[in-house]
């Protein structure tokens, strides 16, 4: 089978001199070549431009000393070989530096030879398109692999990057090469920088260590890097290596971390709660009698008073805690985030103070969120407080309010932030900022940087305890001295806003003779509960747990109107107590007391449908309140917040 015939082109001016190539290649030995014959270098361009050809012949006449149509044709088709015919030797050197690859010498011309030059002009040609072919997809490779990859010389200067180097750093390839590496390198690590270097050109293993760089913005970004030494001809020639920017994964680690130890604590201050809750109300309970009993003459008052006042910061911290744990019960309502940060906003005007300009842009058309209003407005006044108490010369706080769609491939540190639609709420300052290791700690329960003395450090936690048990998310960004936004995803709902309406009652009205059955373990609560019940008419039937209370229940002739029971008891608990009861007394309703809510009546924070739950610490007020509410039917269809 005859080899693939080959096209070639002949430039020759001269009749007869064609004529004799054409018959000397007539006459080559494995001859498989197709010549086309151009009578001058203008004919030879339109032929070239309008046809294939693997090699090009050109006669240069002995006249032709500035070789312009060999320059010519050479500089429109760089990439087809050139062979030369020429009258002798000593133009050589000119062909060659003006584009030919080859010569050959019209009067020593034959048939092996034309062949042999013509081949070897064909399979570089073919050789030069091979290398191209691979130079480009390599170049193809190293530009759009995800991956940074670069070269550096053996005195640490950037010799080469991709660019993914540029996404990551912002810095453009004409701005970093032949700089060195050092200049890039965070501080902190430009020693560590130092070592792996060093420890490169001694030809150790360095893979996967971690690096901090500086973006062109100042921003901070981490690498996992490996490079290695390269040689050339038994040299040491070059450093390459190849980087992720691992940032993201950094952050998701440390928000993975920092949610298993806020889990962790949370448990312990939940725990904790419910029996701390228990001796607040009896002390803040009879703090109270006594204030009352005594009168405002009595010389005591005054320690009494500051004995409630004590008594109340201790259930603010508690609630506190609870928020952080998660452990609250919820009251959500289907409200405008607007409405709840221009109501706030008086209040936040007072608490930052006037050095501070305060500014806030709320979006038109703001979609619902579910979320409950009291803990909204504790969110929005910790935030603003932690932003004054970042700005003590003075700055701006700013609060915005806007719709936002997350797409799957939403690329930010917001990654830990599903995708879905959510309102956005973001709160901005011009302080001081935070550094890295203090943004990992901000929202861990006590962790404060303010003197001691100065703050419980707790903000933040109950500020991130709210929002995720609202099921929302919350992100902070912050750099030494360019402030902080914290923003806040809560979810979008399509329902419409909540109104609720309940009526308040006096302490007159609270007076009531119905039945109460009263099951409490903690005895002094149970006897403060019962003495505050019974000097407002009711009749207690008292209970130390609730296999008693059954059985009371079981003993009693009279009719019972309402069940009043601590959640946690030991043995039977509240919850299994009133499912009994409900089959012996269908009608008598149940008010569930709790400091602890535990899961035997709450999911996520929320009380399950038809039950109500009254919280501790609670006052004689709160109390006799919940209790008259309850006997008349208020508070089975929406219950109010405690402490309302």
């Amino acid at each position: 089978m005859s080899s693939p015939s080959h096209r070639i082109l002949l430039v020759d001016g001269n009749v007869s001199s064609a004529r004799a190539v054409r018959e000397i290649l007539k006459r080559s030995p494995d001859s498989s070549f197709e010549l086309v014959i151009a009578d001058s270098p203008e004919n030879g361009l339109r032929q070239l431009a309008g046809q294939a050809f693997d090699a090009l012949l050109l006669n240069v006449p002995s006249s032709d000393r500035s070789l312009a149509g060999l320059r010519v044709i050479q500089s429109q088709f760089s990439t087809l070989p050139i062979i030369t015919l020429i009258a002798d030797a000593s133009a050589r050197k000119e062909v060659l530096k003006a584009g030919a690859i080859d010569y050959l010498v019209k009067g020593a011309l034959k048939p092996e030879l034309l062949e042999k030059s013509i081949r070897f002009a064909i399979e570089r040609k073919q050789a030069e398109e091979a290398f191209r072919k691979y130079e480009q997809r390599f170049h193809d490779l190293f530009e759009n692999a995800k991956d940074i990859l670069f070269t550096l010389d053996l005195e640490g200067n950037i010799t080469s990057l991709n660019k993914s180097a540029e996404d990551v750093f912002g810095w453009s390839r004409s701005e970093v090469l032949h700089n060195s590496i050092k200049e890039f390198v965070a501080p902190e690590h430009r020693n560590l920088c130092a070592q792996m270097m060093q420890r490169i050109l001694q030809e150790e293993p360095v893979e996967n260590f971690e690096i901090s760089l500086l973006r062109k913005d100042g921003r901070r970004v981490i690498l996992e890097s490996s490079a290695r030494l390269l040689y050339s001809n038994g040299q040491k020639q070059s450093v390459q290596g190849i980087a992720r920017d691992v940032t993201e994964r950094h952050h998701l680690e440390n928000m993975l971390r920092q949610s298993q130890k806020l889990e962790a604590i949370g448990r312990l201050s939940g725990g904790v709660a419910h029996d701390f809750n228990n001796l607040l109300c009896v002390i803040s309970g009879h703090a109270e009698l006594l204030s009352e009993r005594l009168g405002p003459a009595h010389p005591t008052t005054v320690s009494i008073t500051q004995i409630k006042k004590a008594a109340d910061s201790a259930a603010s911290l508690t609630r506190q805690l609870l928020a952080f744990s998660r452990k609250q019960v919820f009251h959500p309502q289907v409200l405008d985030l607007n409405v709840a940060v221009t109501e706030t906003k008086k209040l936040l005007g007072r608490l930052i103070g006037e050095h501070i300009d305060f500014h806030i842009s709320l979006a038109p058309a703001l979609d619902h969120v579910r979320v409950d209003p009291v803990q909204i407005e504790q969110v929005l006044v910790n935030l603003a407080l932690n932003a004054r108490d970042a700005m003590p010369l003075g700055g701006q706080l700013t609060i915005e309010t806007s719709n936002i769609d997350l797409e799957e491939n939403h690329q930010s540190k917001r990654a830990i932030v599903p995708a879905g639609k959510y309102v956005l709420l973001a709160v901005s300052d011009t302080g001081s900022g935070m550094d890295e290791e203090t943004q990992s700690r901000i929202f861990d329960p006590f962790f404060t940087t303010k003197e001691l003395g100065k703050g419980s450090g707790l903000g933040l936690a109950t500020v991130y305890g709210i929002i995720k048990q609202s099921g929302g998310f919350i992100w902070v960004y912050s750099e030494p001295g360019q402030g902080a936004t914290f923003k806040v995803y809560f979810p979008r709902v399509d329902n419409p806003l909540t109104h609720v309406s309940y009526s308040k009652l006096n302490q007159e009205a609270c007076k009531g003779t119905e039945t109460i059955l009263l099951a409490e373990d903690a005895e002094p609560l149970r006897v403060l509960a019962q003495e505050f019940l019974k000097e407002c008419g009711y009749r207690v039937l008292e209970a130390q747990n609730g296999t008693e209370a059954l059985r009371i229940a079981c003993a009693f002739d009279g009719p019972i109107h309402l069940l009043l029971t601590d959640v946690v008891m030991p043995g039977m608990g509240g919850k299994h107590l009133a499912e009994e009861l409900a089959t012996l007394r269908p009608t008598t309703k149940v008010l569930y007391m709790s400091g602890y809510p535990s899961e035997g009546i709450v999911r996520s924070g929320f009380l399950e449908d038809g039950l109500t739950l009254l919280e501790k610490p609670f006052t004689r007020e709160i109390l006799l309140r919940r209790v008259r509410q309850m006997l008349d039917g208020q508070l089975e269809a929406t219950p109010p917040r405690v402490g309302d």
